[in-house]
Protein backbone atom coordinates (compact mmCIF):
# COMPACT_ATOMS: atom_id res chain seq x y z
CA UNK A 1 0.00 0.00 0.00
CA UNK A 2 1.28 3.45 -0.92
CA UNK A 3 2.13 5.27 1.94
CA UNK A 4 1.50 9.55 1.80
CA UNK A 5 3.38 10.47 4.58
CA UNK A 6 7.30 9.38 6.22
CA UNK A 7 7.38 8.31 9.74
CA UNK A 8 11.20 9.65 10.62
CA UNK A 9 12.10 8.99 14.55
CA UNK A 10 14.97 10.43 16.13
CA UNK A 11 16.52 7.94 18.75
CA UNK A 12 18.64 9.99 20.86
CA UNK A 13 19.84 9.42 24.81
CA UNK A 14 21.13 12.24 26.81
CA UNK A 15 20.05 14.62 25.03
CA UNK A 16 22.27 13.30 21.80
CA UNK A 17 20.89 11.94 18.80
CA UNK A 18 22.03 8.47 18.19
CA UNK A 19 20.91 7.58 14.64
CA UNK A 20 17.25 8.81 12.66
CA UNK A 21 15.26 6.08 11.16
CA UNK A 22 12.86 6.83 7.94
CA UNK A 23 9.87 4.75 7.62
CA UNK A 24 6.97 4.23 4.69
CA UNK A 25 5.73 1.05 5.90
CA UNK A 26 2.49 0.61 8.34
CA UNK A 27 3.95 -1.16 11.16
CA UNK A 28 7.39 -0.91 12.79
CA UNK A 29 8.51 -2.75 15.64
CA UNK A 30 10.66 -1.25 18.60
CA UNK A 31 12.99 -3.34 21.07
CA UNK A 32 16.07 -5.30 22.05
CA UNK A 33 15.33 -7.91 19.22
CA UNK A 34 17.95 -7.38 16.67
CA UNK A 35 15.06 -8.26 14.07
CA UNK A 36 13.25 -5.12 15.58
CA UNK A 37 12.98 -2.34 13.14
CA UNK A 38 14.48 -0.23 15.56
CA UNK A 39 17.37 -2.51 17.55
CA UNK A 40 18.05 -1.25 20.47
CA UNK A 41 20.70 -3.17 22.59
CA UNK A 42 19.73 -2.47 26.09
CA UNK A 43 18.67 -4.85 28.82
CA UNK A 44 16.20 -1.98 29.98
CA UNK A 45 14.39 -2.80 26.70
CA UNK A 46 12.08 -5.47 26.01
CA UNK A 47 12.95 -7.91 23.06
CA UNK A 48 9.50 -6.35 21.73
CA UNK A 49 9.01 -3.17 23.46
CA UNK A 50 6.52 -1.05 21.23
CA UNK A 51 4.82 -0.92 18.29
CA UNK A 52 3.97 2.09 15.87
CA UNK A 53 1.13 1.07 13.75
CA UNK A 54 -0.20 3.11 10.77
CA UNK A 55 -4.19 2.06 10.08
CA UNK A 56 -5.28 2.78 7.01
CA UNK A 57 -4.94 6.26 6.03
CA UNK A 58 -5.42 7.04 9.72
CA UNK A 59 -3.23 8.37 12.34
CA UNK A 60 -0.02 6.34 13.69
CA UNK A 61 -0.12 4.58 16.83
CA UNK A 62 2.16 3.40 19.72
CA UNK A 63 1.01 0.51 21.06
CA UNK A 64 3.09 -1.09 24.43
CA UNK A 65 3.90 -4.74 23.87
CA UNK A 66 3.19 -5.83 27.50
CA UNK A 67 6.78 -4.35 27.57
CA UNK A 68 8.20 -5.19 31.54
CA UNK A 69 9.46 -1.32 31.81
CA UNK A 70 6.38 0.45 29.75
CA UNK A 71 6.01 3.03 26.90
CA UNK A 72 5.71 6.50 28.03
CA UNK A 73 4.19 9.10 25.42
CA UNK A 74 5.42 12.81 26.49
CA UNK A 75 6.16 11.14 30.07
CA UNK A 76 2.99 9.80 30.56
CA UNK A 77 2.23 5.58 30.05
CA UNK A 78 0.15 4.53 28.04
CA UNK A 79 -0.90 1.24 26.64
CA UNK A 80 -2.07 2.11 23.18
CA UNK A 81 -1.84 6.43 22.20
CA UNK A 82 -2.14 8.47 18.88
CA UNK A 83 0.87 10.31 17.70
CA UNK A 84 1.39 13.78 16.58
CA UNK A 85 4.14 15.27 15.19
CA UNK A 86 7.48 16.10 17.38
CA UNK A 87 5.44 13.73 19.82
CA UNK A 88 8.07 12.07 21.87
CA UNK A 89 8.07 8.20 23.02
CA UNK A 90 10.29 7.38 26.18
CA UNK A 91 11.58 3.78 26.61
CA UNK A 92 13.98 3.83 29.76
CA UNK A 93 16.67 6.16 29.52
CA UNK A 94 16.38 6.12 25.29
CA UNK A 95 14.28 9.02 23.91
CA UNK A 96 12.55 8.42 20.52
CA UNK A 97 11.17 12.02 18.69
CA UNK A 98 8.10 11.27 16.50
CA UNK A 99 8.88 13.46 12.92
CA UNK A 100 5.64 13.13 10.28
CA UNK A 101 6.33 14.40 7.22
CA UNK A 102 4.72 14.48 3.51
CA UNK A 103 6.10 11.95 1.39
CA UNK A 104 6.78 14.69 -1.39
CA UNK A 105 8.13 16.51 1.42
CA UNK A 106 10.55 14.18 2.58
CA UNK A 107 11.98 13.59 -1.14
CA UNK A 108 12.96 17.42 -1.24
CA UNK A 109 15.57 16.66 1.71
CA UNK A 110 17.14 13.13 0.27
CA UNK A 111 19.46 15.19 -1.73
CA UNK A 112 21.33 16.09 2.02
CA UNK A 113 24.25 14.05 3.42
CA UNK A 114 23.23 12.00 6.77
CA UNK A 115 25.22 9.77 8.99
CA UNK A 116 23.86 6.97 8.05
CA UNK A 117 25.08 7.45 4.51
CA UNK A 118 28.17 6.25 5.60
CA UNK A 119 26.52 3.22 7.30
CA UNK A 120 29.60 0.58 7.95
CA UNK A 121 32.17 3.27 8.01
CA UNK A 122 33.91 4.80 10.75
CA UNK A 123 33.41 8.88 10.42
CA UNK A 124 35.91 10.99 11.78
CA UNK A 125 35.29 14.43 13.13
CA UNK A 126 38.00 16.84 12.24
CA UNK A 127 39.49 16.99 15.65
CA UNK A 128 39.70 13.43 15.55
CA UNK A 129 41.19 13.53 11.95
CA UNK A 130 44.03 16.22 13.48
CA UNK A 131 44.69 13.66 16.27
CA UNK A 132 45.19 11.03 14.00
CA UNK A 133 47.51 12.87 11.37
CA UNK A 134 49.45 14.23 14.53
CA UNK A 135 49.99 10.58 15.82
CA UNK A 136 51.58 9.49 12.45
CA UNK A 137 53.46 12.97 11.54
CA UNK A 138 55.22 12.26 15.45
CA UNK A 139 55.81 8.87 14.86
CA UNK A 140 57.54 8.33 11.08
CA UNK A 141 58.48 5.54 9.82
CA UNK A 142 62.17 5.45 8.98
CA UNK A 143 62.93 3.84 5.92
CA UNK A 144 66.57 1.06 6.46
CA UNK A 145 69.31 1.62 4.41
CA UNK A 146 69.67 -2.36 4.71
CA UNK A 147 67.84 -4.19 1.84
CA UNK A 148 65.91 -7.07 3.26
CA UNK A 149 67.26 -10.69 1.93
CA UNK A 150 65.13 -11.91 -1.26
CA UNK A 151 63.85 -14.80 0.54
CA UNK A 152 62.39 -12.55 3.44
CA UNK A 153 60.41 -10.26 1.55
CA UNK A 154 58.14 -11.17 -1.69
CA UNK A 155 58.96 -9.38 -4.69
CA UNK A 156 57.00 -6.59 -5.52
CA UNK A 157 55.66 -5.35 -8.64
CA UNK A 158 56.70 -1.47 -9.10
CA UNK A 159 53.38 -1.17 -11.86
CA UNK A 160 51.18 -0.35 -9.18
CA UNK A 161 51.96 2.89 -7.40
CA UNK A 162 50.29 1.33 -4.05
CA UNK A 163 52.80 -1.29 -3.95
CA UNK A 164 55.91 0.71 -4.79
CA UNK A 165 56.21 0.93 -0.48
CA UNK A 166 58.17 -1.83 1.48
CA UNK A 167 55.48 -3.75 3.24
CA UNK A 168 56.98 -2.60 6.40
CA UNK A 169 55.44 0.71 5.87
CA UNK A 170 52.18 -0.63 4.62
CA UNK A 171 52.00 -3.10 8.02
CA UNK A 172 52.26 0.33 10.16
CA UNK A 173 49.84 2.31 8.45
CA UNK A 174 47.34 -0.68 9.04
CA UNK A 175 48.11 -0.99 12.91
CA UNK A 176 47.57 2.59 12.72
CA UNK A 177 44.37 2.59 11.36
CA UNK A 178 43.19 -0.44 13.35
CA UNK A 179 44.18 1.18 16.71
CA UNK A 180 42.91 4.70 15.88
CA UNK A 181 38.69 2.33 15.33
CA UNK A 182 39.27 0.62 18.62
CA UNK A 183 40.28 3.69 20.00
CA UNK A 184 37.10 5.83 18.54
CA UNK A 185 34.55 2.52 18.93
CA UNK A 186 36.10 2.44 22.90
CA UNK A 187 35.04 6.57 22.93
CA UNK A 188 31.76 5.72 21.96
CA UNK A 189 31.09 2.68 24.35
CA UNK A 190 32.40 4.99 27.22
CA UNK A 191 29.68 7.65 25.82
CA UNK A 192 27.22 5.12 26.46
Amino acid sequence: MYNDQVLKIELAMKGKILKTYSFTKDVIVIGRIPTADIFIDNTGISREHTQIERSIGGPYIVRDLESTNGTFLNNAQVNEATLKHNDVINLGKFFLRVIIEDADKSKEKSTEISPDDFDGTTVLSVTQMERLRASVAAHPVQESDNKPEKHHAPEVSPSHPSLRQPVDHQFVWAVLIILAGIVIGLGMIMIF
